[in-house]
């Protein structure tokens, strides 16, 4: 049996029962800051919505069922011509009138000859391309007395003061057969030979090298078919500054 007085502990028993404790009010306890090395609540959450939306743009972009729209974007450099930027932009049908964006990719390009001549949308065979929307059709083994291989042949069109601009691709200097012909001596037009020659020249078109070029065909051949013209409202070429 214990020593400690039985009055003492009688005494100790009544003072915690006479003692009030009050509980911290809700609102106050969830300004508590969490212990330090803890994650808090709302980063899961956020990350979840994250991953929840990457997956329904994936299952969007894959679902051959679910209408595409695109737009392969001509950014014109006004510093250099040779270092513009070709961008596919693709969006997914969702619901009704909901276009989700689903894809977003990028490569270097060039058009024209360079200088201000080069600059002159209304110069033939010289100057980049008209700003404006073109109609397309894509061809993946083109034969032409210059222009071979993958192409995207661009619909004509008038510059800002009428002079109408035709034989306008996209396309890169390959052969038929998009691959590179044996090298020779000079600048050939069926081997891309940068650096040794600036081959981001044209006589107008938007030239890409052979790599970016098959990497853009093949994000294209994702959601549309060659040989086929597509209406602008489904895909088209954009040209801006």
């Amino acid at each position: 049996m214990s020593s400690f007085p039985r009055v003492a502990r009688l005494f100790v028993v009544l003072a915690l029962a006479s003692t009030t404790f009050t509980l911290p009010d809700l609102a106050a306890a969830t300004d508590v800051p969490r212990p330090s090395g803890k994650t808090p609540v709302t980063e899961p959450l956020q990350t979840t919505g994250a991953q929840a939306l990457a997956r329904t743009k994936a299952r969007l972009r894959e679902d051959r069922k679910v209408p595409k729209r695109a737009v392969i974007v001509f950014e014109k450099n006004q510093r250099n011509p040779f270092n513009s930027r070709v961008y596919l932009r693709v969006w997914a049908k969702q619901k009704p009138k909901t276009w989700v964006p689903v894809e977003e990719s990028s490569w270097r390009a060039g058009s024209g000859l360079g200088g201000a001549a080069g600059r002159d949308s209304c110069r033939r065979n010289v100057g980049w391309l008209p700003n404006g929307d073109y109609a397309f059709v894509q061809h993946d083994h083109r034969n032409g007395p210059a222009i071979k291989g993958r192409v995207f042949e661009l619909q004509t069109k008038a510059c800002h003061n009428g002079t109408v601009r035709q034989l306008l691709f996209i396309h890169s200097e390959q052969t038929q057969s998009n691959t590179q012909c044996r090298n020779r001596k000079g600048d050939d037009r069926c081997r891309w030979e940068v650096p040794a020659y600036n081959d981001y020249k044209s006589n107008g078109c938007i030239k890409m090298a052979p790599g970016p070029l098959r990497q853009l065909t093949r994000h294209f051949h994702r959601y549309f078919k060659a040989e086929r013209r597509y209406p602008t409202s489904v895909v088209k070429v954009r040209v801006r500054d």
